[in-house]
């Protein structure tokens, strides 16, 4: 995007989600909190993104894996389907003396191929799986199971590059 002055402020706040919301709702309600935290911690002319991805099937929230094995068990959960990853983003906008917020969420479709226990178990063992929501990833070479991306292929990734220029671009 060309920015060169920026920094990357973990926002160490506990991701619980509230149950009773939507799912969409769910994660934008995470990426708000994350961008508040953030927010508060800075001060002066600044823009504050805060970011939260879910993976959802059938109305269930599949999230990072406890370890190996309930990695593998959620692969078995989410091969030969489509998976919905839901992107939360926030943006807060220092604009003179008033907070610009622009919060949404993006859905972006994957469809899972079919893969054998081995494959699962392959994918398992680059140690990748057990640090990611529903324990794929789009950015490596778990790539080989998904037959196709239907939607923002970035949000999917993590951040909607396109989707946060188009919220930032006057002030940059």
């Amino acid at each position: 995007m060309g920015i060169k002055d920026y920094q990357i402020i973990v926002s160490q706040i506990e991701e619980k989600m509230d149950s009773n919301l939507p799912i969409k709702e769910r994660v934008e309600k995470l990426s708000y909190q994350k961008a508040e935290a953030v927010w508060n911690k800075t001060e002066g002319e600044r823009i504050v993104i805060g970011a939260d991805t879910i993976v959802e099937k059938d109305n269930c929230i599949y999230e990072k894996p406890k370890d190996e094995e309930a990695a593998v068990s959620m692969l078995k959960q989410l091969r030969n389907s489509k998976v919905n990853v839901l992107t939360g983003m926030t943006v807060f906008i220092q604009e003179e003396d008033k907070k610009i917020e622009k919060v949404d969420c993006t859905i972006t479709e994957i469809y899972i191929k079919d893969m054998t226990e081995e494959e699962i178990r392959k994918w398992i063992n680059t140690g990748k799986a057990v640090d990611r929501s529903g324990s794929f990833s789009l950015q490596d070479e778990f790539t080989r199971h998904v037959e196709k991306v239907v939607g923002d292929f970035n949000s999917a990734v993590g951040l909607s590059t396109s989707k946060l220029y188009d919220r930032i671009k006057k002030y940059i």
